[in-house]
């Protein structure tokens, strides 16, 4: 279709760290770029992505704004209105522009300057910390789960299933069919605390949910389902704890990598919201929105086919030198003009004025305590997925380096001694999980009646009988239905080598996991 030999590749590992010289040359060589491994077209010119994100007449976002789940043709339950056109998104939308207002937004700000006290104060004095574990993990989490109304025990485990749900396989597309289970289970799990809330009205926006009048797309006026709410509830926890943390990360690595311009936003805070649109605009944390095309549309001189997949890739859109001068670089001072991180048109971000504030406090806060770091890249994570793009991990030295310092290590964890020869089966067996927060301890008991076992498993203060077990000399598996932090199915698949097990814990919609038990 082009003359061009320029290639992209949305799930080519080796482009996440950098991407954006790719990027120019689409925007030069080939401003209509289709890949026909994948079969998909993208716009990368800063006028085509805000053309296309404003032309409801011929982008639709019925099947979702992902690439795998425009192929596939996903529907979303109604009430996922990012997901949606008119009129449905229209009457979903109108609603959470009554709850999510500017007042509420100034309303929490207090809260949010509390929230990045409690996870910077301690680090004051060290030399060594982590701008995602130790920040950009908690204050989003903290902040969004504040305003629906999610008890802070669980908080932590709600975050950790909207980063299950978004990380992919390195090189490779999201898995639909897996996708699909994650999601049904994550909305399940919301419904527990919708039916809590309901008994113990709060100030926080679950309870509107459950209260507002909704106009609905027929017309009616009526209450929300719990059904409607618990997808509602799913899309802003995602949203919101995704975009800031991404944010947060970026803020650390282009902050690092400016020093001259962080002392001159430390030196004069006045300039933090317009770092923060430049932040944005420099590294959005959700790189493409893709659109399922609804009439055969021309650009360039060719012809996008009704029924294709559009990418509308941002990242590019927002370094377009026809747009920015010297686009491809971080300027604080640059003159101020829209970008498109949030996107555009009916369905511009909600929840983009609640990203920016806690992206702005957190600077704030951040540079009063911290005004310089360095970044400690040789054990600095990049994410693992298509969708956004960010840190898992983000290491930094504060102040200057110290000569000669070695970054911290976890001590690892001894392996266990193999017994020679088989024990018995029953009895306690120590159980370690490798979660994504860290080992996870629990004691597996066992009882041998016949030639069947029955159990139990405790761990986070909470105690359950096991269910479904089998073992056949060798495999053995289980089922453990945890109660803390929050109702959850965690199967376990192992192999058993004399006094020990191993294998993979699978933890409903978080992923699955390895596991070690030890006979005690």
């Amino acid at each position: 279709m082009s003359s061009s030999t320029v290639q992209w590749d949305p799930y080519n590992a080796d482009l996440v760290p950098n991407p954006y010289p790719t990027y120019k040359r689409l925007r030069d060589e080939a401003p209509l770029y289709y890949n026909e491994e994948y079969d998909f077209y993208a716009l990368t010119r800063y006028a085509d992505v805000e053309h296309g994100l404003r032309d409801k007449e011929n982008m639709s976002s019925h099947y979702g704004d992902i690439l795998e789940f425009i192929k596939a043709k996903s529907r979303m339950p109604d009430a996922v209105f990012i997901h949606q056109d008119p009129p449905i998104h229209s009457a979903y939308r109108s609603l959470m522009q009554r709850i999510i207002t500017p007042k509420r937004m100034l309303g929490i700000e207090q809260e949010i300057r509390k929230l990045c006290a409690r996870s910077l104060d301690p680090l004051v004095g060290k030399d060594y910390f982590d701008m995602i574990g130790n920040l950009g993990a908690e204050v989003p989490m903290r902040a969004i789960s504040m305003l629906l109304g999610i008890p802070e025990e669980d908080q932590t485990a709600i975050r950790e299933s909207v980063d299950a749900r978004m990380r992919t396989e390195a090189g490779k597309p999201i898995d639909f069919a897996k996708q699909q289970d994650l999601q049904a289970e994550a909305l399940g799990n919301f419904e527990e605390y919708i039916k809590w809330r309901e008994k113990n009205p709060s100030d926080d926006m679950m309870t509107e949910l459950l209260t507002a009048d909704f106009k609905d797309p027929s017309g009616t006026t009526r209450k929300l389902t719990r059904d409607e709410i618990s997808a509602i509830v799913n899309v802003v926890a995602g949203a919101g704890n995704e975009t800031t943390n991404r944010l947060i990360g970026w803020m650390g690595k282009t902050l690092a990598e400016h020093p001259d311009q962080r002392r001159q936003i430390a030196q004069n805070p006045g300039l933090i919201p317009q770092a923060i649109e430049e932040l944005l605009r420099f590294e959005p944390p959700g790189p493409f929105m893709a659109r399922y095309v609804t009439n055969d549309i021309e650009y360039y001189g060719r012809k996008i086919p009704k029924g294709s997949a559009l990418m509308l890739m941002v990242s590019a859109a927002n370094r377009d030198e026809r747009r920015f001068a010297n686009g491809d670089s971080f300027d604080i001072n640059r003159e101020q003009r829209p970008h498109m991180t949030f996107g555009n048109g009916i369905h511009v971000c909600i929840g983009a004025p609640l990203a920016r504030l806690e992206g702005r406090v957190v600077m704030e806060e951040l540079l009063k305590r911290f005004p310089e770091w360095e970044v400690d890249y040789e054990n600095a994570v990049l994410s693992s997925t298509s969708t956004v793009r960010g840190w898992d991990s983000l290491p930094v030295w504060v102040g200057s380096k110290p000569k000669g310092a070695v970054a911290p290590k976890r001590a690892a964890a001894p392996e266990p001694e193999v017994a020679s020869g088989p024990v018995p089966l029953e009895g306690k067996w120590n159980v370690v999980v490798k979660g994504p927060t860290g080992p996870q301890p629990a004691v597996l008991t066992l009882a041998r009646s016949g030639d069947s076992f029955t159990g139990e498993q405790t761990g986070d203060g909470s105690t359950s009988q096991i269910q479904d077990f089998s073992y056949d000399g060798k495999q053995i598996y289980w089922v453990n239905r945890i109660t803390k932090p929050m109702k959850l199915k965690v199967e376990f698949k192992g192999e058993i080598n004399g006094n020990v097990i191993t294998g993979k814990a699978k933890a409903g919609f978080m992923g699955s996991y390895p596991f070690t038990a030890t006979k005690a």
